[in-house]
């Protein structure tokens, strides 16, 4: 490392509020990763169990942003890197743009480019000089843009799984608890929010086009436009053919050269196949999928269960009174209008 140029020390207390302090990410905007609860921060990438088995990365600057939500990492070599770069980045860069001629006006316009894009923060590689040159440090000071040392021993693919892994886990666990407040909701008769909101939260959450079929085909809910009905019943029919063989749920097919896996939502926690059970078609191979993904899906077809069975048990009702209703309404001792 450049004489006089020493990484900062810095306390990461845990903190339960998370604010966005990306540069250009209105923290109120839809959808901005500050304000899901799960969400990495950069005050994340400096733990010692970020990158397991190499060297810690080392904070040359910007310590007073450390709960700058990281969206994604993209590696970027390029001296005008804007076009490039979305709010939220961790721009990881082995510095090649830079030549040991240029002045510190190079930097300057690098950092400043990175900025207006909304970059949280900057990972420079110190493979190229053996150490990250002061005039960058200077251009991320001056501009307010955290700055980290990458070594030597440390890929920037290492850094960009450990942001992908970390995302993709906060996603699901954040889905994971919203489908637990619904449950606790639902238990207390509070819900009402219907088989749609459910696969609403799926489908915005975890990237998946769902759908709500019934065993014959009819789309009950979920995504639009909604399935083919050739599709969609084709998918009924793979669906009990797969429950009547008794195989393991979920059931994966292909329609249309479309993968597809089906959940079966049973009409109770203990009850088998049963030929009127729903069923949600996932527009994915679960195969590709974690276990930790399979078991959401199947928690939010067992809510859907919930669903049924409350919009059952409310029809039910508005039978039974309708059924006194007319009963009221006969006439008494068989005579008829004017009887008796």
């Amino acid at each position: 490392m450049a004489s006089g140029l020493k990484p900062i020390s810095v306390e990461l207390p845990q903190r339960k509020v998370l604010t966005c302090g990306s540069v250009g990410c209105r923290t109120d905007r839809p959808g901005c990763g500050a304000w899901q609860g799960g969400a990495m921060r950069l005050r994340d990438l400096l733990s010692s169990e970020a990158l397991p088995g190499l060297p810690e990365l080392r904070l040359l600057g910007g310590g007073g942003h450390l709960d700058r939500p990281v969206l994604a990492a993209v590696t970027i070599d390029l001296p005008d890197p804007g076009r490039f770069v979305s709010p939220g980045d961790l721009v990881l860069s082995g510095l090649a743009w830079r030549r040991k001629d240029a002045g510190a006006g190079q930097c300057d316009a690098f950092v400043r480019v990175l900025v207006e894009a909304g970059c949280a923060a900057l990972g420079a590689g110190e493979a190229k000089f053996g150490h990250v040159p002061a005039d960058l440090v200077e251009a991320c000071d001056r501009h307010g843009l955290p700055l980290l040392a990458v070594g030597v021993e440390v890929p920037f693919t290492a850094v960009t799984e450990y942001v992908a892994r970390s995302r993709a886990g906060a996603r699901v666990g954040n889905l994971a608890a919203l489908v637990d407040r619904h449950r606790r909701f639902t238990a207390d008769r509070q819900a009402g929010a219907g088989a749609d909101a459910l696969l609403e939260l799926m489908l915005a959450e975890l990237d998946l086009r769902a759908y709500i079929l019934s065993p014959t085909g009819r789309q009950i809910a979920g995504a639009r436009p909604p399935l083919p009905e050739k599709t969609a019943s084709a998918l009924a029919g793979r669906f009990l053919a797969a429950e009547r063989a008794g195989g393991p749920a979920p059931h994966r097919t292909v329609a249309r050269s479309t993968a597809y896996s089906l959940f079966p939502v049973r009409t109770g926690p203990d009850a088998g196949a049963a030929p009127t059970d729903w069923l949600i078609a996932v527009e994915a191979d679960c195969a590709d999928w974690g276990r930790e993904r399979v078991d959401l899906v199947e928690r939010l077809a067992r809510l859907v269960a919930v669903e049924r069975s409350g919009r059952d048990t409310d029809r039910t009702a508005r039978r039974s009174t309708a059924g006194r209703l007319l009963a009221l309404l006969e006439p008494h001792g068989g005579g008829g209008p004017g009887g008796g």
